[in-house]
């Protein structure tokens, strides 16, 4: 278990694989596409790659997949929600990644951490906000996820 005096994270996060929130009626486990970008030649590497959500916040996404990736590479994402026919591209940068719990012996898994910089084109950083009336951080990232805050909090406390 983590140390809170050691806690680096800088908003709450929520969880995609098992419902945190357990009464809202959807299912959070989300497929990740992904390629890296280098931003000095300005490519995309022509492979493209496959993960699942761990978890989302206001700012950032956890992931596993089977590729190891250094911290500073930038992502090119495509989150595919369940039910959603289209997914939500986003531009990120690694912030850290370690070998998963998950690993086996015949497959190597890594958990990523991302700090989300675009979700939709939009700047995450310009759209994170404090919502007065719950109390609760929240974010162009977490609106792509979850949908409006105001909606998403009707659904939680009625169900």
């Amino acid at each position: 278990m983590n140390d809170p005096k050691n806690e680096k994270r800088k908003y709450e996060r929520f969880d995609t694989e098992v419902k945190i929130y357990f009464k809202v009626a959807y299912d959070l486990k989300t497929r990740v596409e992904y390629q890296i970008l280098d931003e000095d030649k300005k490519e995309v590497s022509p492979a493209k790659y496959e993960a699942v959500s761990k978890n989302v916040s206001a700012e950032g996404l956890c992931f596993v997949s089977n590729q190891k990736l250094e911290k500073g590479d930038c992502l090119l994402l495509e989150v595919f929600l369940p039910k959603q026919k289209e997914p939500i591209p986003m531009k990120g940068e690694v912030a850290w990644c370690w070998s998963s719990a998950i690993s086996t012996s015949s497959e190597n898994k890594f958990d990523t951490g991302v700090k989300l910089l675009k979700v939709d084109g939009k700047s995450v950083a310009e759209s994170v906000y404090r919502d007065q009336e719950y109390g609760v951080v929240w974010s162009a990232v977490l609106e792509a996820v979850f949908g409006n805050f105001r909606i998403f909090a009707q659904k939680r406390n009625t169900t």
